[in-house]
């Protein structure tokens, strides 16, 4: 492991770089259809920059000697309490990536833990994410635990893909 990354919270001026994380991440956990990437980033970033005016989101840049190497997301969820829960208000990390070139160093899990004190600090009795197999050992590090939970997507496109399944495009289903 090399030395750590200087870790900042993003800017508006980030979002583009936000963007090109979150389908860098997409393409590396096996999504392959540069289609539907490319309809990702503008929906993203405009949810990111209405996120951030709500005050709903929060993002972290990694940057290793002043270029940019990684960055994580945060969004704030208002949920009906649960007895785990009695505030309803939780945390969902997202997007969390670093550059192939950068990996294993660490930064990551500055990253993570950047979040998880944001989380922390501001009220947050539950955070959560979405894990893919290759970070799945990172966050169980800080405490993760799978929990039970079932999702239904209506979009054959969302449906046909799983970071867990070999990759795989909406475009090998047709014949």
């Amino acid at each position: 492991m090399t030395s750590a990354a200087d870790i900042r919270p993003a800017s508006d001026g980030d979002i583009a770089l936000l963007v090109e994380f979150r389908s860098a991440m997409f393409r590396d956990m096996g999504w392959t259809d540069e289609e539907r990437l490319a309809q990702l980033a503008p929906a993203y970033a405009r949810y990111v920059t209405d996120a951030r005016a709500a005050g709903d989101f929060a993002a972290w840049i990694a940057e290793k000697e002043g270029e940019p190497v990684g960055g994580v997301g945060l969004l704030w969820e208002r949920v009906p309490p649960t007895v785990r829960n009695l505030s309803g208000r939780q945390a969902y990390i997202l997007a969390a990536y670093v550059t192939p070139d950068h990996r294993r160093e660490g930064i990551a899990h500055q990253l993570i833990e950047a979040a998880i004190k944001h989380a922390r600090a501001n009220g947050a009795d539950v955070v959560s994410l979405h894990y893919s197999p290759a970070g799945k050992g990172l966050y169980e590090k800080f405490g993760f635990v799978e929990s039970p939970e079932m999702r239904l997507f209506t979009d054959p496109a969302s449906a046909a893909w799983s970071p867990q399944a070999p990759a795989h495009t909406p475009a090998d289903d047709a014949d």
